[in-house]
């Protein structure tokens, strides 16, 4: 298959274009460095209608195909700097480049502030929304999944599991490379990410065919920093954090940019502690009447937490523009947490209170995490015609050792019984991916785009559990497991996208070819799926005048059931807690709609409407006994959406800038589970609102707000959440320096809450997380 996509390729390249009028320019600031958010619009005289416009490249440049003869003029705009006009041009057949634009800061200097051009935090383009990490004070001190949990538009639920505008399943990415892990295993890679190594956060809900199909709700890029500047240097930072527990961090990184080498590498190590508890009460039923009642009590604390992680990365650009990058990213975390749970139990009629249950559980969890990237592009004619091969190798491993003891006191008969029950765990998961893109401009001001990608993970999942019996432990062969995993895709597709006067068009289809294979190597069981989807997708882009344009998108995306959702075998969280796979799950589609309005690059609103079936969800009910419950995953019949979005990007003065953006959806979940019928619905709105001041000698301050009345998802209902940070820094020793003061939570509710109710239990869920923390950071950068 990959050497007839090549044969295509090849065979399309070498077919002629026709004459074309192309102009093309930079935009650069009055340093001479790039400007990577620049627009350019073209206006034909004398009447300056715009033509066609455009956003420029990372390096500041731009191009314009397909015009018509004539005279016409540009206009760049950026935000944080004055827009100005080119001189005029006369177009003719050929290519055109334009006289370099420099535009000026809006830097403005008056008695109580200094002012700096400075982008929006939050951005809207036609295909994603962008949320500026590097320049966010308050970003500092949090780790990745913290930040995330704050960003406009995500709702998490803490174990690594996102939703974009209140529709569930986000795939998470770095670096436009796929993480290929879910759930608590991605939480533990995000703890030991800090915001600090994040450039910015892309929130793409409706992508178009060049992105893989999986993610029903859409696709989370975290974009990590790299260096920009030409010579050697390198950073250091020192930051110590206080919440109820004390924890910090250090880290640096070098980097050498010169003739077309460019090299970094940065490390970081972080440990946390923490302690935190929550109260559960679960209420158990039996054809409607009430059986038993529990109330448990649980203390978490975490005193031994480390992560470690590494990036490292070379780039040569070849004299003929082609450019070779290659980089190796190393984490890894270990954490001992220690929990103590106190168990109440009722039973009835009567109630009767029978049973106090006092349980002692520690933790020894690690992971390891590797990604290999190798990639190569070359520009052959300017920006859209282009030539990319990646490929990624990553070996993740996880380990788990974790043990629970309790005490059970029957109250009725005055005695005392002993349990105990440990889980061992030796995971590990390999991924091979490569693809190759392909870009052609044709001769209409059009585009066409054509890709391959193939993927390959296998996951080993060894699961040893052994309980107590008579003082002694044997191993519990019931649930005691080696489970395997593969996973093969084989995607193609194709692009279609131009431009006709005022309209901006694209159309892609992409065809994806799923191999599964589950090995249940201890009941030497296995389960083949084979299956091929077409995903197709489209936008359209309107531009009304210089102020207001309309955009709509629509794409159809794909969850498959991953191993931890189809594994059978048990996996214990506590003494009365834990959760197995469903090997019948089918994979969940889902087909998204939106319709959007763009002013002056300020106020954008966007209207959606989004529609699943065999909706994968968690489901938490009654266990073999009454006491215990089981989380086991199920196919929920249909699921609708329906959201309202609007961001306003505001200048209140010349220190004072703000970024508010709120959002209001409705979910609707509806089907039937064994004999069990789920009506659930619900609306929910957010809303966020960041605040940044820029006064005088280097003091910058940033405030941010932020509310979540809560959410439906499936049988769960969450509590509102809601709180506001503030952070302050001051820049030092001819503004290498940098120290930062911040605190997160100063106002916060500091009880979250979860209802959920699904056949004959009904659970009550509060939490009381350790989230309000003070922290002061250090940085020194020296070099270029």
């Amino acid at each position: 298959m990959k050497s007839a996509i090549l044969s295509i390729l090849f065979s399309y390249s070498v077919v002629g274009l026709f004459a074309q009028t192309t102009l093309s320019g930079k935009v650069f600031n009055g340093d001479g460095l790039p400007i990577q958010d620049a627009t350019v619009r073209l206006l034909r005289l004398p009447d300056s209608t715009l033509i066609m416009q455009t956003n420029v490249s990372k390096d500041g440049s731009f191009e314009m195909r397909a015009l018509k003869r004539g005279e016409y003029i540009m206009h760049y705009s950026s935000v944080g700097y004055i827009s100005d006009f080119s001189e005029s041009y006369t177009l003719a057949d050929g290519h055109q480049t334009a006289i370099p634009m420099f535009l000026q800061s809006t830097e403005e200097a008056i008695e109580a502030v200094e002012v700096f051009g400075k982008q929006a935090s939050i951005r809207q383009y036609a295909d994603k929304m962008v949320v500026d990490v590097e320049g966010s004070v308050l970003a500092e001190g949090n780790n990745v999944l913290e930040l995330l949990e704050k960003t406009p538009g995500l709702v998490s639920d803490g174990k690594g599991n996102f939703s974009i505008q209140g529709r569930a399943g986000a795939n998470v990415r770095i670096d436009g490379r796929d993480m290929y892990v879910s759930g608590e295993q991605l939480a533990s890679i995000l703890r030991g990410l800090q915001a600090s190594e994040v450039s910015k956060l892309e929130l793409m809900s409706n992508p178009s065919a060049r992105e893989d199909a999986s993610g029903t709700a859409g696709i989370i890029n975290i974009v990590t920093k790299r260096n920009a500047k030409v010579g050697f240097g390198g950073d250091v930072f020192l930051r110590a954090a206080q919440g109820r527990e004390f924890h910090g961090g250090l880290g640096g990184g070098l980097h050498y940019k010169v003739n077309g080498i460019d090299m970094y590498v940065q490390g970081t190590k972080s440990y946390d502690r923490t302690n935190s508890h929550n109260l559960t009460e679960r209420s158990f039923y039996d054809q409607g009447d009430l059986r038993s009642f529990q109330r448990q009590s649980e203390r978490k604390n975490l005193d031994d937490a480390t992560f470690h992680s590494v990036r490292a990365g070379a780039k040569y650009e070849f004299a003929d523009g082609g450019i070779l990058d290659g980089s190796v990213h190393w984490m890894e975390g270990n954490y001992k947490p220690y929990a103590t749970i106190d168990m109440d139990t009722w039973r009835y009629p009567g109630d009767v209170y029978t049973e106090r249950a006092i349980s002692n559980n520690r933790f020894d969890e690690s992971f390891k995490n590797w990604t290999f990237n190798v990639n190569y592009s070359n520009k052959y004619e300017g920006e859209d015609h282009f030539l990319k091969f990646n490929f990624d190798f990553a070996p993740h491993g996880n380990d788990y050792n974790n043990r629970f003891e309790t005490d059970v006191f029957h109250l009725k008969q005055d005695t005392k019984t002993s349990t105990g029950r440990t889980n061992v765990q030796d995971l590990s998961n390999t991924t091979y991916a490569g693809r190759l893109d392909y870009s052609r401009p044709l001769a209409d001001a059009s585009k066409i785009e054509l890709g391959w990608k193939g993927t390959y993970f296998f996951i080993n999942n060894d699961v040893v559990n052994t309980v107590l019996d008579n003082g002694n432990w044997i191993q519990d062969i019931a649930t005691s497991n080696r489970f395997q995993y593969t996973q093969h895709i084989e995607a193609l597709y194709a692009i279609y996208s131009g431009k006709y006067k005022q309209f901006e068009y694209q159309a892609g289809l992409r065809g994806e070819y799923t191999f599964i294979n589950a090995n249940q190597v201890t009941l030497n069981k296995k389960n083949d799926q084979r299956y091929f989807d077409l995903f197709p997708s489209g936008s359209l882009l309107y531009n009304l005048n210089d102020n207001n344009t309309l955009r709509t998108s629509f794409s159809s995306r794909i969850e498959r059931p991953g191993d931890h959702d189809i594994n059978v075998f048990r996996i214990y969280e506590d003494a009365y807690s834990y959760y197995e796979g469903n090997p019948d799950l089918k994979p969940e589609k889902s087909y998204i709609t939106e319709i959007g309005h763009g002013f002056k690059n300020r106020l954008f609103t966007t209207l959606g409407v989004s529609y699943g079936r065999d909706i994968i969800n968690w489901i938490i009910r009654q266990g073999d006994q009454i006491g215990e419950n089981l989380s086991r995953p199920e196919n929920i019949g249909r699921y609708l959406n329906y959201s309202a979005s609007v961001m306003y990007n505001q200048t209140l003065s010349s220190w004072w800038t703000a970024s508010h953006y709120a959002n209001a959806f409705y979910n609707d979940y509806s089907g039937e589970i064994g004999n069990v019928s789920l009506d659930a619905k619900g609306s929910s709105w957010t809303v966020n609102s960041r605040h940044t001041l820029q006064f005088k000698y280097g003091f910058r301050s940033e405030i941010s707000l932020y509310y979540l009345s809560g959410v439906t998802t499936g049988p769960s209902r969450t509590d509102q959440r809601y709180g506001m940070d503030l952070a302050a820094e001051k820049k030092m020793f001819g503004d290498r320096g940098m120290i930062k003061l911040a605190v997160n939570g100063l106002l916060r509710n500091a009880n979250p809450q979860l209802t959920s109710e699904y056949g004959d239990l009904k659970i009550f869920y509060s939490d009381f997380p350790d989230n309000r923390k003070v922290l002061l950071s250090l940085s020194y950068r020296f070099g270029s």
